[in-house]
């Protein structure tokens, strides 16, 4: 690299430092996410022992509690979001997160704690979905958004893993407490960062919005041009009244079927499914590691991915990393089908495929927290206009959580009831479907302004004014 390609690429990145560390500052609360996501792993199995005595039916009930929590969580934030704005939403969240952190800490061995205390943290981890990424994704310069929105994926995974290492302690008082820290490090961190500009824009504070673009670009930086297209699609999204029929017209049907879609392929793609299986698909090949270290590998495969994805995704786009992802992720689940179908008829045979399930299963991760993972979550913070955003993307998070939660329930009796193959096949089908969908109705937004974007989607809004200042 010349001497001058090196000053155009650190220049950047020196000014726009504060907008990536207010994005991970935001996406934090994916980590907290991620400390409740992965908390059952580890503790389930300890709630199960002489220690605590708890039965399997409500160990079930205590980790399924948690999406349905995220699920109704992500209902309470357009009550708040255009009100407070987005960092205040998020920092009310954390005495709450905490709260449901101590009440696990102090549960003992009584049901109705856990189960209470797992509703909190998924609730408050289910709003920090629609919040984050929205946060990140109105800070952030064009040319860096698909990067900063795949924060929230990564600091996710970082929080899985997190709580798998906790694990260790073989404690569930232990891990709990430390995962209580995680909602105290995001309330800390967001102290020193501002509103959302585009916020105080549409609740006409231009000097708090002027100071908050002067912060995430530099003051040498000339922010007038991206302060004015903020005006502006704050003067058009007026002209849009929050009303059903709002949500009904065509061009935001299309916007919602996209987010929906995206949405529905992530977690029917059969993720929850491999993290719930993995440790009996390892099992199958003959590999004798303990199950928490196995899901320290899957949690680390993740990881790597999703930094993969965040340094790739504002080069190649967020198509053909969604593209490439569902794909090659149908290939993985086609192998799997495969290894089990082989296993059920020639066991002999399976045994000599040891290799297949490891790789088919580490890989599928990887392309997951490639493309299929993150990019859902940072797609929705850009594609939804400013007045309908909260509502948009609540409902979509809101549909994802619950089919979260509905595979996760149904996932064992469909595999009792269909065999693990015809399961398999089934997530592959939809991984091939959903690559057809991405090529033929995703709009690529990689180096797009939100106004572009919506005009692509057609759900700016126009009056005789504006298609004059067109």
């Amino acid at each position: 690299m010349s001497e001058r390609e090196e000053t155009q690429t650190i220049v950047p990145f020196r000014r726009r430092i504060r907008q990536y560390a207010g994005s991970a500052a935001a996406c934090m609360g994916g980590f907290s996410l991620g400390c409740g996501l992965g908390w059952s792993a580890p503790c389930i199995e300890i709630l199960r022992s002489d220690e605590y005595d708890i039965d399997v039916f409500m160990t079930d009930v205590i980790a399924a509690i948690f999406p349905m929590g995220a699920a109704i969580g992500t209902l309470v934030v357009p009550v708040l979001i255009d009100r407070i704005g987005r960092k205040w939403t998020m920092m009310t969240l954390t005495p709450f997160f905490v709260g449901g952190w101590i009440l696990l800490i102090c549960a003992g061995s009584r049901v109705s704690l856990f189960v209470f205390g797992r509703f909190v943290t998924g609730a408050c981890g289910g709003m920090f979905c629609v919040l984050a990424p929205m946060y990140s994704a109105e800070i952030s310069e064009k040319q860096i958004r698909g990067t900063t929105g795949v924060f929230f994926q990564l600091l996710l995974l970082v929080g899985i893993l997190y709580v798998y290492c906790a694990g260790f302690t073989r404690d569930v008082i232990a891990i709990s407490g430390l995962c209580a820290v995680a909602p105290v490090v995001f309330g800390v961190m967001m102290i020193f960062v501002p509103e959302s500009p585009l916020f105080y824009f549409a609740k006409d504070k231009e000097e708090a919005a002027r100071k908050s673009m002067r912060f995430f670009r530099g003051l040498d930086f000339d922010v007038e041009p991206e302060i004015e297209a903020f005006k502006e699609q704050v003067r058009r999204s007026r002209l849009q009244r929050l009303n059903i029929s709002a949500f009904v017209n065509k061009p935001m049907l299309k916007t919602l079927a996209v987010a929906y879609v995206l949405m529905f392929a992530q977690q029917f793609s059969g993720i929850n499914a491999i993290i719930f299986y993995g440790v009996t698909i390892l099992e199958a090949t003959g590999v004798g590691m303990e199950s928490l270290i196995e899901l320290v590998i899957f949690a680390v495969v993740q990881l790597v991915a999703c930094v993969a994805s965040a340094l790739l995704i504002d080069k190649l786009g967020r198509k053909l990393l969604m593209a490439v992802s569902e794909a090659m992720m149908c290939v993985c689940l086609l192998a799997l089908a495969v290894f089990f179908v082989v296993k059920s008829y020639q066991p002999e045979k399976a045994e000599q495929m040891y290799w297949l399930p490891l790789t088919s299963v580490c890989f599928y991760i990887l392309f997951f927290n490639l493309g299929a993972g993150p990019i859902p979550w940072a797609y929705m913070g850009e594609i939804f206009p400013i007045r309908l955003k909260g509502a948009a993307s609540s409902s979509a998070a809101c549909f994802n959580w619950l089919l979260a939660f509905t595979v996760t329930i149904s996932f064992p009796s469909a595999v009792a009831t269909f065999g693990i193959a015809t399961v398999f096949l089934f997530f592959a089908l939809i991984c091939f479907l959903n690559v057809f969908f991405v090529i033929f109705f995703m709009i690529e937004t990689k180096g797009k302004t939100f106004k572009e974007i919506y005009e692509e989607f057609g759900t700016h809004v126009f009056d005789h004014e504006s298609s004059r200042v067109e």
